[in-house]
C-alpha cells in the first residue's frame, strides 16, 4: 500500500499544476475544432461553387448581396465561461460567469441591456485580512446602454453614449450604481481605415475618473477586419463562410452594492476591474445564429472594498489566470 501511495505522489508531482492544465486544456480544444474546421473548408474545396461562394463579394452565379442598408438590426447573445485559480494576497479567487444580452440599431440609434451573474469561489481566505470570512460568493449586474451617431461635416461623424449600471450581492441598492458618458469623432482616413476619437468620464458613488477613447478600424470587404484601441481591441479573420477566428481584448470593470449583513463591509461595496484577452474560433452552421467558443485569459486586475460611507478599506491586486468560454448568438 505504501508503495502504490508513493507511485500516486509521484504521478500526481509529474501533472502541471491546475492552472496550466485548464490553459492547455483550452487551447488543446481550440486546436482540435480549429483542425476539424480546417478539413471541413478542404473538403467544401472541393465543390467549385462551394469555393466560389467563399470568395467574398462573389457567389455561385449570383450577384453579391447588397448591403441591408439603414434598417433596424437586432441581435441576441448567451455566454458562460470560467476562469482558473487567480492569486489574490496570496489566497486564490476562481470565477464562474453565465450573461445574456440583447441589442439593436439603426443607422443613428443603437441600444443594448444584459445581465450578468458571476460565482466567485475563494480558496485560502486565511492570507487575506478577513479573519478566514469568505467576502462573498455571487455578484449579479444589470447594464443598459444607449448610442446616439450621425454626420457633422464632409465625411466625419459624431457619436455619443451612455452607459449605465447596476450592480449587488443579493439586493438591489444605490451603492451598486454607475455610469459612463462618452463622446467623439468618427473620421475616416482613406478607403479601409477609420480611427474613433473622444473621451468622457465614468462614476459610481466612490470615485470618478475619466476615459478616453481611441480606436483605429479596419474593414477591407475582405476576410480580415481589425478593431484596435481602448479598451476594446478585436482582430479577425474569415477563414471561410460558416467559420473564422478572433482575437479579442477588453477591460471589464464595475461596481457592486454588497449586502446588509456582508461579513466584509456591511452595506459598502466592491469595485471589479478585470483586464482579459481571448482567442475565439465562430462556427456559423446557419444564417443568423453563430457559436463561439474561446480560449481566455483574465490578465492582472484589481478588487476594491469600499464602507457605506465611501471610505476604502483595502485594494487588492488580482493576478491572472487562464479559462475558457462559449457563446450562442443569433441575429434576426
Amino acid at each position: 500500500m505504501r508503495h502504490l501511495s508513493q507511485n500516486n505522489a509521484t504521478r500526481r508531482s509529474l501533472l502541471p499544476p491546475p492552472p496550466l492544465r485548464a490553459w492547455l486544456f483550452g487551447i488543446s480544444l481550440l486546436a482540435a475544432v480549429t483542425v476539424l474546421a480546417l478539413l471541413g473548408e478542404c473538403g467544401a474545396a472541393s465543390d467549385p461553387d462551394e469555393l466560389h461562394d467563399a470568395t467574398p463579394g462573389a457567389s455561385a452565379g449570383k450577384a453579391a448581396v447588397p448591403p441591408a442598408g439603414n434598417g433596424p438590426t437586432l441581435h441576441v447573445e448567451t455566454e458562460g465561461s470560467a476562469l482558473a485559480p487567480a492569486d489574490i494576497d496570496g489566497a486564490g479567487v476562481a470565477v464562474a460567469r453565465a450573461s445574456v444580452k440583447a441589442a439593436a440599431g439603426t443607422e443613428h440609434f443603437a441600444w443594448d441591456v444584459g445581465y450578468a451573474g458571476s460565482r466567485f469561489d475563494f480558496s485560502d481566505v486565511g492570507h487575506l485580512p478577513f479573519g478566514g470570512r469568505i467576502p462573498f460568493e455571487d455578484l449579479h449586474r444589470f447594464e443598459l446602454g444607449l448610442t446616439v451617431r450621425g454626420g457633422l461635416w464632409g465625411n466625419v461623424g459624431g457619436f455619443a453614449t451612455v452607459r449605465g449600471g447596476l450592480g449587488f450581492e443579493r439586493a438591489p441598492g444605490a451603492s451598486g450604481l454607475d455610469g459612463t458618458v462618452l463622446a467623439g469623432l468618427s473620421v475616416p482616413l482613406g478607403r479601409k481605415w477609420t480611427v474613433q476619437c473622444g473621451g468622457g468620464v465614468a462614476g459610481s458613488r466612490v470615485e470618478t475618473q475619466a476615459v478616453p477613447l481611441v480606436v483605429f478600424n479596419y474593414a477591407s470587404g475582405d476576410r480580415f477586419a481589425a478593431q484596435l484601441g481602448f479598451p476594446h481591441t478585436e482582430i479577425s479573420w474569415r477563414g471561410g463562410t460558416w467559420w473564422s477566428v478572433r482575437l479579442t481584448g477588453g477591460i471589464e470593470a464595475g461596481s457592486y452594492g454588497l449586502a446588509d449583513d456582508n461579513p466584509i463591509a456591511r452595506k459598502g461595496s466592491v469595485a471589479v476591474l478585470a483586464p482579459r484577452t481571448g482567442l475565439w474560433f465562430d462556427l456559423r452552421p446557419m444564417d443568423g445564429f453563430s457559436a463561439s467558443i474561446g480560449a481566455l485569459y483574465a490578465l492582472p486586475g484589481a478588487m476594491t472594498f469600499y464602507r457605506e460611507s465611501g471610505s476604502r478599506i483595502k485594494r487588492f491586486d488580482v493576478g491572472g489566470a487562464p479559462g475558457g468560454a462559449l457563446r450562442l448568438r443569433y441575429e434576426f
